[in-house]
């Protein structure tokens, strides 16, 4: 018996002793990693980057003056509220590493205290298989019991402990890059995106485009409607950049005051500057609610696409400097940086503007419109990024064309206004002629487009018009065709207008796709059958 309880006793020993070993290995490792975690952050938290050095350099080696005199917009405490908040942020994130500091040596001095436990029951046990005391044995075993069961209940504290500091390290970090009133990602952010991209365009060619905003007159602003208005102010132009270069992809980041910036990563010249435009007119159509008020501002542009540029600071370079020239001819603009010069970005009303009867403005819309998609058919054949194009014609009213009705002018803003609503801001919208309009899609493919034209055809078709002399009801027709290998613009748009005289058939009120040239003489119809036009 005695020999079977040696047996016993010996066993459970060699057993506890490698799975306690294993057991706090584990629990000992993962209270490293959460000190190592937050030892690194509080050092990325305290220590500026370089990058911030170089660039605050860069800025007063280029004459900063004219481009930022309007930091002197600021209210007091705008800057020093940012410097304060980084700093109670790395404060937090001290405590916090204390903490599992403090945490970690808690679990070094259990697991050591325990290791010297379990060696001496690991001794008493061994003493005690040499004797005939079974009562003894077992209260040796009891001891290794509860000895286990003591550093696990510890352990498992202490876990749940760090997993408390880790979900603080997080959030720490999340606000170390948010910029506290606007929401947006802050300067930090910027200098890091910024180096990626120029390094994405240094390794794989990738091109991408820099925009900077500045509010102009932002002092005026604040001395006049005070630092409370300032702050709305910059809240709300903030989410007007955010929703504007949405669609295409743009980071947008507060950069510091009232400045703003926009990265649009893979984003060429020519779209950064159809952006900027739309920066332009949406910032200028803000109107900012204070105090029973209803306020005005505008914002100063400029420009810049990744080019030769050695550093990403001479890219950052290049988007101030055409910012400073939007200012020197007079603000509420934007000037773009080919290398070399800045030129200033011509500013196109998008509004609906309807010119009847003037065949040469007809003309020259529909070139603008062709040359867009063969530039956007090269990137296409280029890159193999998808492209779709929709053209969308209204329906007769009453039986006759759209162009007879006296409310013709109401008609044609009315569906502008609902089909440019479905679209991206990426999107090019343009009027073809006086009843038939077009819309390019980059990134759509062809049933992506089509779900786009079903819904502004569902929308037009739901609609009432009300005039002075009518309530009309209306109805689009869409025709829908995406690139194909060897596309010119004229294929692809003859392939929409084929689409869309099938669309036209019977009473319209449809959207019809035309995928491939197989398809030529059956498209497929999106609409449900059971729609009717005008009923």
């Amino acid at each position: 018996m005695f020999r079977i309880i040696r047996t016993i006793v010996t066993s459970v020993s060699v057993v506890v002793k490698s799975k306690m070993s294993q057991f706090t290995l584990l629990h000992l490792l993962s209270c490293l990693l959460f000190f190592a975690i937050g030892f690194v952050a509080a050092q990325w938290l305290r220590f500026p980057s370089k990058r911030e050095d170089k660039h605050e350099q860069y800025e007063t080696n280029t004459g900063s003056e004219l481009a930022r005199d309007d930091q002197q917009d600021l209210p007091p405490g705008h800057e020093d509220g940012s410097q304060e908040a980084q700093m109670a942020a790395a404060e937090a994130l001290s405590e916090v590493v204390d903490r599992v500091r403090s945490l970690a040596d808690g679990v070094r001095i259990e697991v050591h205290e325990h290791s010297q436990s379990v060696e001496q029951i690991n001794h008493d046990l061994l003493a005690t298989a040499n004797v005939s005391d079974p009562e003894a044995a077992s209260r040796v075993i009891s001891r290794l019991i509860d000895a286990n069961r003591h550093l696990d209940s510890r352990l498992n504290m202490a876990e749940a402990r760090l997993q408390e500091q880790s979900q603080l390290l997080r959030s720490h970090r999340v606000e170390a890059r948010t910029d506290a009133l606007t929401g947006l990602p802050n300067r930090r952010v910027f200098d890091e995106e910024i180096e990626r991209l120029f390094k994405e365009k240094r390794d794989s060619r990738r091109v991408s485009s820099l925009i900077m905003v500045d509010i102009d007159h932002f002092k005026d602003f604040n001395d006049r409607h005070g630092h409370q208005a300032g702050d709305l102010c910059l809240k709300k132009v903030g989410e007007v950049i955010r929703q504007t270069v949405r669609g295409i992809g743009g980071i947008v980041m507060r950069y510091g005051g009232e400045e703003f910036a926009v990265l649009l990563p893979g984003t060429e010249l020519f779209d950064a500057k159809v952006a900027a435009q739309r920066l332009n007119r949406n910032i200028e159509r803000l109107i900012v609610d204070f105090e029973e008020k209803e306020l005005n501002v505008t914002a100063s542009l400029g420009v810049a696409e990744i080019g030769s540029d050695s550093e990403a600071s001479e890219w950052l370079g290049r988007a101030d400097r055409a910012l400073y020239a939007a200012k020197r001819e007079g603000r509420n603009r934007g000037c773009w940086h080919d290398g070399q010069a800045c030129h200033e970005i011509t500013r196109r009303n998008t509004d609906p503007e309807i010119e009847v009867d003037e065949e040469s403005s007809t003309i020259a819309r529909r070139e603008a419109f062709n040359h867009d998609v063969n530039r956007r058919l090269a990137l296409f054949h280029r890159k193999r990024q998808p492209l779709a194009l929709i053209i969308a014609s209204i329906d007769l009213i009453d039986g006759k064309a759209v162009e007879d009705h006296p409310d013709f002018v109401a008609i044609q803003q009315a569906v502008m206004q609902v089909f440019g609503a479905v679209l991206r801001d990426m999107d090019h919208y343009c009027q073809l002629t006086d009843n038939q309009f077009g819309a390019l899609l980059p990134a759509a493919d062809g049933h992506d487009a089509a779900v786009v034209a079903e819904r502004a055809r569902d929308a037009i078709s739901r609609m009432e018009l009300k005039t002075p002399t009518d309530v009309i009801r209306i109805s689009i027709s869409c025709g829908v065709s995406q690139a194909l290998e060897g596309d010119e613009a004229e294929h692809m748009l003859s392939r929409s207008e084929l689409a869309l005289a099938h669309a036209q058939g019977k009473k319209g009120n449809a959207v019809y796709l035309l995928r491939h040239e197989m398809d030529w003489e059956s498209p497929l119809r999106i609409t449900p059958e059971a729609v009717i036009a005008n009923e």
